[in-house]
């Protein structure tokens, strides 16, 4: 596989948009992992006073994992804070490819 290609592939189509669902977090859980390209997008969640267990995996609605799988979703600053690491990244490849 060439380096510039993708290594895993999203399971969501563009059909994803006009399906709805429901979404519910109770009170006292965390969100441990999201998967929003997966064929059946989950969440993972842990309660907070039992955090060793392996949690619960709750169904995202397909509407929701396309929306968020496909737009730049959430704050500013990691935003910011992705592009600053991205910098970081091409100036330390730039200097190691000059021997500096």
């Amino acid at each position: 596989m060439k380096e510039y290609e993708m290594k895993s592939k999203a399971e969501k189509s563009i059909e994803w948009q006009h399906t709805g669902g429901t979404l519910e977090i109770p009170d006292g859980w965390f969100v441990d992992k999201v998967d929003f390209d997966a064929k059946e997008p989950y969440c993972q969640i842990i309660e907070k006073t039992n955090i060793m267990s392996d949690g619960k995996i709750i169904l995202i609605p397909k509407s929701l994992a396309y929306y968020l799988s496909t737009h730049f979703c959430g704050s500013e600053v990691m935003h910011e804070s992705i592009q600053e690491d991205m910098r970081r990244t091409i100036k330390h490849t730039i200097k190691e490819a000059l021997g500096l």
